[in-house]
């Protein structure tokens, strides 16, 4: 049975075994979120227990830095980074139930406000007692969970002559066993997760900005990354490419994770691209099912809920950009909600953890009928665009100007 690595276990605690794809499974603490997009990469918690009405009460609160990376979880300690706004990133661990600083990491980084106010935008991951970040400018760093303390650290363009993307190396880490894969050059790099040396690594190309995607069938294991031009999937041991689908956006930006499910993949984009449902090839290019413009995702990936899509399609900072409901099959919009502008959206088993644009927390029922919250709570100060996190009972946000908040999410 194929395992990946997570942080250790306390065996008083519940067990959840999630599966990805044909068998792969991922064992964690239920309540954990130490990885973007959760244990499963599919932005959905199991864990119970979500309030869905009344008000939640602000745990804690703190400030962070510019940016837009999203929290890891893993126990007591909750990751999340942010920029100065001069000329340095830290990655800050707090505790999950107070609040209270427990370490910092500072790096010098520069600001990077190119048609935005700039800052971090990937997300760290943890794995076991390390946590692994990458920043934009390509700096890799593998640091101690308890004490932040390096571990050991890489460059990119320095150590591995990859040409940094318009907007700076994003995305987040996959660990997979002992592998570490990161999204550069044409179709990603590995490494080994204990020292950082060089398992194999793709020729040098501008990447996009999607985390890797890992992937097992029938006991194959590859992962997909995509690059300015195209998705790309390789033989996660040496590298070697099973399939390329070409996928071009404005300015390079294929930025959101594709979503896998048995023999289709689902890509898309924003920038008036679209997306597209695709069938997995036994070789060459995938071949298209359909392709249309009803979800244009220009960040963060929907989330799939029994055969729909629920995500953020269009641009930030456009008119008509929303929330919406596409079914999976045939690329037919069901339902769209303007309300909500270009926030994030997560799950939390049948119901749908929303942040609006303008910070309002939302919960609503994830159905295909209709948009109907029922819970409703302004949570932070403008703009959002970075998804919420519900993890252990309390739902993380951030702002892009570095508010960071806890709430109290339990149902009572």
């Amino acid at each position: 049975m194929l395992t990946f690595s997570f942080p250790r276990v306390n065996p008083a605690l519940f067990l959840s075994a999630l599966l990805l794809n044909d068998g792969a499974f991922f064992l964690s603490e239920a309540a954990d979120w130490p990885r973007y997009r959760g244990p499963a990469l599919d932005g959905i918690s199991t864990e119970g227990g979500l309030r869905t009405s009344g008000e939640a009460k602000v745990l804690w609160e703190t400030t962070v830095g510019l940016g837009y990376s999203a929290p890891v979880i893993a126990g007591d300690k909750v990751i999340v980074s942010g920029h100065d706004g001069a000329e340095q990133d830290t990655l800050y661990c707090f505790d999950a139930k107070s609040g209270k600083e427990k370490w910092k990491f500072s790096y010098p980084q520069p600001l990077g406000d190119l048609y935005f106010q700039g800052g971090t935008t990937g997300t760290a991951a943890i794995d076991g007692d390390r946590v692994y970040h990458l920043a934009r400018e390509g700096e890799v760093f593998c640091l101690n969970l308890e004490t932040g303390q390096v571990v050991w650290k890489k460059h990119l363009n320095q150590d591995f002559g990859y040409t940094k993307p318009t907007w700076g190396f994003t995305g987040a880490p996959l660990i997979w066993d002992s592998w570490l894969f990161l999204n550069a050059g044409d179709s990603g790099i590995n490494l080994k997760k204990s020292d950082g040396s060089v398992i194999w690594k793709s020729p040098d190309e501008e990447a996009g900005y999607s985390m890797p995607h890992p992937v097992s069938r029938d006991g194959w294991r590859v992962v997909i990354f995509s690059n300015k031009r195209s998705y790309v999937c390789v033989d996660a041991s040496n590298g070697t490419e099973v399939w390329r689908h070409k996928w071009m956006t404005r300015y390079g930006v294929n930025a959101a994770d594709p979503i896998v499910v048995d023999d289709t993949i689902f890509i898309s984009s924003g920038y008036g691209k679209g997306a597209t449902l695709v069938k997995w090839p036994e070789q060459g290019e995938p071949d298209k099912i359909w392709q249309n413009r009803e979800m244009q995702t220009q960040m963060n990936a929907p989330v799939l809920i029994d055969g729909h899509l629920y995500g953020i399609s269009g641009n930030e900072g456009q008119d008509g950009t929303s929330l919406r409901c596409l079914e999976l099959a045939s690329g037919e919009v069901k339902w769209s909600d303007t309300g909500v502008g270009h926030g994030a959206v997560m799950a939390v088993q049948g119901q749908l953890l929303v942040i609006t644009e303008s910070g309002e927390l939302q919960v609503a029922p994830a159905t295909p009928t209709e948009y109907k919250p029922t819970f409703r709570q302004k949570v932070i100060e403008p703009k959002v665009w970075t998804v919420p996190v519900f993890a252990n009972g309390r739902v993380y946000c951030r702002n892009a100007s570095g508010k960071f908040v806890a709430l109290d999410m339990k149902a009572k």
